[in-house]
């Protein structure tokens, strides 16, 4: 016999989830499982400031100590941080496929990762790493036959003023041969990395640690030219350019798109998961169609999508199909159409030029 009175109470208050880059620092100087580090007297452990691992330990430094330039209201505090023997082969093209091998072997028990750093710095690397990450993005074809989407990012660092790579997925900054210890990838990364997932330019940004390189106004132009970013000096201030991926993308329009990717799929995922069923009908697809409004809406919030200056609303579009363009076999495979949808990047500003004029007397 059913009580006269019940009272249920729900508690719909759960924190969200902080959203911060994942970073994977790979060591070269010995096999070693991935492990997570919040301090640098817990990487000095395993990776002390000495030898093979000094490296690792002046990453993450860099990484973690931004707090006097970042314009951050907070710094990266966390890193992963995995092992694997020294690349062999007969010169550094050879061990740069051996590291590319490695990193894929990793990849098997341990993807959770986005963004990749390693101690190596030599052209070979450097351009073996750039390909590899531009490769981790999946075609819609690749998606089409099953294959999870885990893309990458590589940020490194160069002391060659020639190099010029021109793939997608990676970011360069240039250092002096003699201030390679100095991490500027590392540096660089965690001065501007904290403000992740809100969308900025990662130009005019100031890393801590970082020696202005003695290049001339010529070499400039050559790293400008070959999208390497660099520290400069312009009107006594110092600064970063351009923020660049090594195609010429932005990087935060990069990170904004991959963002935008790998949030939309949890959404619909909750979508799915969350209801005991998403009916075949045109309230059914307006109810998956609502992760895709969440996701673009959430763009909007973090800087990626422009806002309307009249309306304030993101500029974006979305196409919705209906129950009705459905073909047979996509309702008896319970496909649900394709939504499509189109966006407005916000960009930033980069660049100004200011033109005034000084007169004697004014006119009407």
């Amino acid at each position: 016999m059913p009580k006269d009175v019940i009272v249920v109470v729900n508690l719909d208050a759960k924190p969200n989830p902080s959203e911060a880059l994942d970073i994977l620092i790979l060591s070269t100087a010995g096999a070693k499982d991935p492990a997570i580090y919040r301090s640098l007297e817990e990487v000095a452990e395993d990776y002390p400031n000495s030898g093979t691992t000094a490296k690792i330990y002046r990453k993450v430094s860099a990484l973690f100590e931004q707090g006097k330039t970042t314009l951050a209201d907070t710094l990266i505090r966390k890193v992963k941080i995995a092992g694997i023997a020294p690349p062999t082969g007969q010169d550094d093209g050879e061990k740069a496929e051996a590291l590319i091998t490695a990193i894929e072997t990793l990849r098997q028990t341990d993807d959770d990762w986005y963004m990749l750093l390693t101690d190596q710095d030599g052209d070979d690397y450097v351009k073996a790493l750039c390909a590899w990450a531009e490769g981790t993005e999946p075609t819609e074809a690749e998606l089409g036959a099953g294959e999870e989407d885990h893309r990458k990012f590589y940020f490194g660092q160069t002391d060659n003023l020639s190099l010029a790579v021109k793939n997608r997925r990676c970011a360069l900054i240039y250092t002096d041969t003699e201030n390679l210890d100095e991490e500027a990838d590392a540096a660089y990364l965690g001065n501007v990395g904290p403000f992740y997932p809100q969308s900025v330019t990662w130009k005019f940004k100031v890393p801590q640690g970082i020696t202005m390189p003695a290049i001339t106004s010529a070499q400039r132009e050559a790293l400008e030219e070959a999208n390497v970013n660099f520290l400069t000096e312009e009107y006594k201030k110092q600064y970063v350019k351009n923020g660049v991926c090594c195609d010429g993308e932005f990087i935060d329009n990069q990170l904004g798109a991959d963002y935008i990717a790998s949030y939309m799929r949890e959404e619909l995922y909750a979508v799915l998961l969350e209801n005991a069923k998403v009916p075949y009908t045109d309230a059914g697809f307006a109810l998956v169609a609502g992760a895709v409004f969440a996701t673009l809406n959430r763009a909007t919030d973090l800087g990626i999508i422009a806002r309307d200056p009249e309306s304030d609303a993101g500029v974006f579009s979305v196409v919705v199909p209906k129950r009705a363009d459905a073909t047979d076999e996509e309702a008896r495979a319970r496909q649900m159409p394709d939504i499509t949808w189109e966006a407005l990047l916000e960009g930033a500003v980069h660049r100004v030029k200011v033109v005034g004029t000084l007169r004697a007397t004014l006119t009407a």
